[in-house]
């Protein structure tokens, strides 16, 4: 039979020299070093990418319309319009919504088309 194969021993650190060698002149080991600060960033900056998205996100619904983002959510509740009809309102309402003539333009267009209503029946 052969001797089974021992894996080999784990080479351990070297210690300090003994009492004897110490006192016969051995060499000292190297003090270790001491460990290197920190030069990243600051603790406040994330590197998380979820919390860098949502910082992102919030930059740009700060630039956004706000009448247009409550267009959007509504549109993302209730899913795209189906009929055309549906198409055609929500299309008029992000016109008028990027107007910035405080909703003058958009009380003479209602009022036209009321008119219009009332005149052709």
């Amino acid at each position: 039979m052969s001797k089974p194969k021992l894996s080999k021993p784990a080479q351990k650190a070297p210690g300090k020299p003994g009492l004897l060698a110490r006192l016969f002149g051995a060499e000292q080991p190297a003090a270790p070093k001491p460990a290197q600060k920190y030069t990243g960033p600051a603790k406040t900056d994330s590197r998380d990418p979820r919390i860098l998205l949502a910082q992102q996100i919030r930059a740009i619904r700060a630039k956004l319309n706000p009448q247009i983002l409550r267009l959007a959510e509504k549109v993302a509740k209730k899913g795209p319009p189906t009929t055309d009809q549906d198409r055609a309102t929500l299309a008029i309402e992000i016109f008028l919504a990027q107007k910035e003539d405080g909703g003058d333009f958009a009380t003479r267009l209602k009022a036209r088309l009321d008119d219009r209503k009332r005149n052709s029946h």
